[in-house]
Parts: structure tokens; C-alpha cells; sequence
């Protein structure tokens, strides 16, 4: 509290730079904490420094922050935070970059396993600025600025009667390494859904409702999942390698189901409010689950992925669709 103090936030020069991390969900989970900065000091300048280009992406057109920077070394680190009133961390695992810094940086505190990270990180700033968290804060924020993409999603056909689902199949592993995670024997990972699984789940869902349409989402380094999706399940939307996070998010809003295990496009889904199934194994829901949790939000948690079985995620998938029926009219007017 003292740093604060001493710097007077509401001061129209303070200049905050708040260092996030290198995964999609992570730096959403950034997301309500920033807001709070800027709802409580809308006059400082708020940059953010990510740690590769892909998790930058979640920050595009975010109206809480100004710029931001995408830094890969502790030099170039400590080059930048010269121009800046107060540096805060808010992932600790982010402290790498900060070895060569000449100033006083505020990082938050490990990460326990009883809440949600987004709403450590969220407490961490109200404390450090001494203000109350309300339920209103208590959201993502996601940009809505239009990337170059955005003509694919507006260029999709849709009925009506449609009703999609979405099926994310990929994660950030393997957004990263592509056909190396596949080439290297690291095909199954512990927080993904194998593939033949939504393979069945999505012939499942077609031959309960012919209204139903698959759409796929991913990078382009998941196209090996989404070729293999769409030769077994024809008809299906491609949309892998071709979004942005924001297209992703726009998109979200538009159709009725998003299904997707725990990674950073399965907390896209939550910032929508579209009907989301999340299918979790090892990772621990309290921690990562949605934020915050909603009652169109359904979660199968197992020990591990190999134990969800395509039934019950059948029947789960109906009974949100059921329950939370989307109030979209008109589903061919995609404009946001």
C-alpha cells in the first residue's frame, strides 16, 4: 500500500505497466484486474507487457488498456519500465523477465488452489489499491475491435433453424508446437479431449437433431485435428487457423453451444455467455473453471479425460441447449 500511496493513482501522470503471462487463459484471467486499475484510476496511462505474440492477441482493442508490449527477455524488460510510475506482476510466473529490473516492481502472491486464479489476481489489485471488488467486476474483458478475419465469420451462412455447436479441440500446447507435439508422441495430452471422442460426440449430436451444425475452432497449427474432424464429420464449419480471439468471441455470441475442454478459447466461451460445457480431467475446476460461474455453465469433471464419455457429454450438451435456448431471431445477422 505504501508504493500507492506515495504515487497519488488518481494523479493524471501515473503510468502503470502490468506485466501478464504467456497463455490465452492466463492473461484473461488478467483481465477484470485491469479493469479495476482503469475503473479506479481512469485518468493513469495502463500498458501491458505479455510474453509472446499469441497470448498478446487477448489484449487487442481492450478499452482498459493503451499499448502493448510483447517482451521476450529481462533486458529489454528493464529497457522499457524506465518510462513507467509503478510495474505490477500479475503472475508470478512472469518473474523471469524481471531479474535485470533497477526498480521497485508488486507481484502478486503464489497461487492457491481454493479460488479462481482470476479472482486471486482480482483481490491482489483491490488490496493493493485499497478499494472494494463488487460482482460487477467479476468479468472478462475482450476487445471489440475487428481483426482482419472478421469477413469469415460474417460471411458464414446460417439458417434460422440452425442451431451450432461449437467444439474447441485443440489447446495451447499444441497451438505452440503444431506438428511436433503430434511428431514427438505428445498426442494425448492430460487436459485434452482425444479426438475421436468429439469425433463420436459430434456424429452423436447430428443424429439427435438434424438442425444441429458443427463448427470447429483452433490455430493453424491444430489443422491436423480439424482435417481429421471434418473428413469423419462432413458438413462441419471450419473455422480453425482462421479467427482471431476476437472473430472467436464474436462468434461465441452468435451460436447456441460451446463445448470445449480446459483451455484459454473454453474461457472465451465463459466471456461470451453463450451455453458452455467445459470437459475437465486432471485440472483443478476451482481454479480454472468459469468465471464466474453462471447457470448456463455445465461442467463434467473426472479424474481424468479418458473417463468423460461421449454419452454423458451428449446429454449435457442437449439439456443446456434445451434450457438455455438461444434468443438470437435472426442467427444471419452477425454484425456486432
Amino acid at each position: 500500500m505504501a508504493i500507492i500511496e506515495k504515487l497519488n493513482p488518481i494523479h493524471s501522470g501515473l503510468k502503470i505497466l502490468v506485466v501478464t503471462a504467456s497463455h490465452t487463459g492466463n492473461n484473461l484471467f488478467c483481465t477484470p484486474a485491469i479493469h479495476f486499475i482503469k475503473k479506479h484510476n481512469p485518468n493513469a496511462i495502463i500498458d501491458a507487457v505479455t510474453l509472446n505474440l499469441r497470448s498478446a492477441e487477448v489484449f487487442e482493442g481492450n478499452p482498459d488498456i493503451d499499448n502493448v508490449h510483447v517482451v521476450k527477455s529481462s533486458w529489454a524488460f528493464n529497457k522499457l519500465v524506465k518510462n513507467y510510475s509503478l510495474v505490477i506482476c500479475l503472475n508470478n510466473k512472469s518473474t523471469r523477465i524481471l531479474s535485470r529490473m533497477h526498480m521497485q516492481v508488486v507481484t502478486a502472491p503464489d497461487i492457491n488452489d481454493e479460488v479462481h486464479h482470476a479472482e486471486q489476481i482480482l483481490q491482489f489489485i483491490a488490496q493493493l489499491f485499497n478499494k472494494e471488488v463488487s460482482d460487477s467486476d467479476r468479468q472478462y474483458v475482450i476487445g471489440q475491435s475487428v481483426g482482419l478475419s472478421s469477413s469469415v465469420i460474417d460471411d458464414i451462412q446460417i439458417n434460422d433453424e440452425d442451431i451450432i455447436v461449437n467444439m474447441h479441440l485443440g489447446c495451447g500446447r499444441i497451438a505452440t508446437h503444431g506438428w511436433k507435439f503430434f511428431n514427438k508422441g505428445r498426442y494425448f495430452h492430460r487436459k485434452v479431449w482425444p479426438i475421436e471422442e468429439y469425433i463420436k460426440l459430434g456424429h452423436a449430436l447430428l443424429n439427435s437433431n438434424s438442425r444441429i451444425r458443427i463448427s470447429i475452432t483452433g490455430t493453424k497449427h491444430e489443422a491436423v485435428l480439424s482435417n481429421q474432424f471434418e473428413k469423419e464429420v462432413p458438413g462441419s464449419l471450419n473455422l480453425v487457423g482462421k479467427t482471431s480471439i476476437q472473430d472467436v468471441y464474436r462468434w461465441f455470441t452468435k451460436i447456441d453451444l460451446a463445448i470445449s475442454h480446459d483451455c484459454g478459447i473454453f474461457h472465451i466461451a465463459v466471456a461470451s455467455n453463450v451455453p458452455t460445457l467445459g470437459l475437465f480431467g486432471a485440472t483443478n475446476v476451482e481454479l480454472t473453471g468459469p468465471y464466474p460461474l453462471k447457470k448456463q455453465h455445465t461442467i463434467i469433471k473426472k479424474d481424468s479425460m479418458a473417463q468423460i464419455s461421449v454419452s454423458e457429454v451428449q446429454v449435457a450438451a442437449l439439456d443446456l441447449m434445451n434450457d438455455f435456448p438461444k434468443k438470437h431471431p435472426n442467427k444471419n445477422a452477425l454484425a456486432a
